[in-house]
């Protein structure tokens, strides 16, 4: 039997056995990707952090504190579950948990305003989840400074300036805001590409993992079978059937959950095929390595579960220590994570091309040492199978 043949014999044999069992390991393939863009789609569907609780202390009890109150009710980052009339009182509702921030406006705080000499009022926030501080101080910010603006135009009004004169005075530098990519800010546009990617390498490493180690301990083929058409005719099946899975969950992330597809899919295409060529490569290397099926499934979990932390999916490459930033090039999220959402936003990722060739290199030099040592241990064991048959 030649080369072609045993290749499609050992490819169609691996193929067919991804869709047997009760839990057909395709269902695996597929349906991880597919399960994590869902999963967390529906997380991140509000897409920004509204609706923060906040309790209020309003020691001035006047028409313009009440103005200020109501700015920040009437904004959408805020919903008013309380009022206080002390200063305990509203530590309580924060450190009880019934608010998330606390708005505390000082006596005599219209006085002083009107009086010119100006006045400070107070945001409390709880910050144990970091995403409430976040868009509670960035909306409080936003509030204040329209308020301010607002209190300034009426005082300069009040001394017969017309109302534009006034604004401009009151407000004499403006800001302009052009926000590109992703000009919501949410957070399903942001990370969704990203964690669909990394159940997507889940996926593959929960059912090749156990590949050649299987082959290495049952030894179900001879030496008329060379160990790189097990490795490879073997292993092809998976990612194939985890581009699909690819497919599929960037169709539900586009479809279903409104993330702009602003690139090209052919270009989405050709990262995914690299990314799953570096992350098969990987996990190949590691079941030709590892004594046990079980350790095949085990040992992967440490180099690829903390990809998305150093993949630079949520925080910066350029902002992280020298040892992380150097242990991340070395993970297949690293290369595919950004782009993909540089792709899917900005319409264009400018290291794509560098990034696959990247993945495709260490794919096929992982694939090559994972070869050699699976060659190794089952000729080795041939061996041994022979002298006991000899022995015998």
């Amino acid at each position: 039997m030649g080369f072609g043949k045993k290749f499609l014999e050992v490819f169609s044999e691996s193929f067919r056995s991804l869709f047997r069992g009760r839990v057909p390991l395709a269902a695996l393939l597929v349906g991880t990707p597919l399960l994590f863009t869902v999963l967390f789609g529906v997380i991140y569907d509000a897409d920004v952090v509204n609706d923060i609780p906040l309790t209020v202390y309003d020691e001035d009890q006047s028409s313009m504190s009440r103005t200020l109150i109501q700015a920040y009710g009437d904004a959408d980052r805020f919903h008013i579950v309380s009022y206080v009339s002390s200063e305990e009182e509203m530590k309580a509702e924060i450190l009880e948990g019934r608010a998330r921030a606390a708005l505390e406006i000082p006596k005599d705080f219209s006085k002083e305003v009107r009086l010119g000499r100006g006045s400070d009022f107070l945001l409390m926030v709880n910050s144990t989840n970091n995403m409430f501080g976040n868009a509670a101080l960035s909306a409080s910010q936003e509030v204040a400074r329209s308020f301010s603006v607002g209190v300034g135009q009426k005082l300069l009004e009040g001394v017969n300036l017309k109302p534009s004169e006034a604004m401009n005075a009151a407000y004499p530098v403006r800001l302009g805001v052009r926000i590109t990519g992703d000009p919501a800010n949410g957070y399903t546009s942001f990370m969704l590409a990203g964690l669909m990617m990394n159940g997507l390498q889940i996926g593959v490493m929960v059912t090749l993992s156990p590949l050649l180690v299987t082959e290495i301990l049952g030894l179900r083929r001879g030496r008329e079978y060379p160990s790189w058409i097990l490795s490879l005719a073997g292993a092809l099946p998976y990612p194939m059937l985890a581009f699909v899975g690819f497919l599929v969950s960037m169709l539900v992330l586009v479809n279903v959950f409104a993330v702009p597809m602003r690139g090209s899919w052919l270009d989405a295409c050709l990262l995914a095929g690299a990314f799953l060529t570096f992350v098969s490569g990987v996990l190949l290397l590691f079941s030709a390595c590892v004594p046990s099926r079980e350790l095949s499934l085990q040992a992967p979990m440490v180099y690829i579960m903390p990809g998305l932390l150093y993949s630079g999916l949520s925080w910066p490459p350029f902002d992280m220590s020298t040892v992380a930033a150097a242990f991340g090039k070395f993970l297949p999220m690293t290369y595919a994570g950004i782009a993909l959402r540089d792709i899917t936003l900005s319409g264009y990722c400018p290291e794509l091309f560098t990034n696959c060739a990247v993945m495709v290199g260490a794919g096929v030099l992982c694939y090559a040492l994972a070869t050699l040592i699976f060659d190794f241990r089952r000729k080795r064991g041939l061996r041994s199978i022979e002298a006991g048959e000899v022995a015998a």
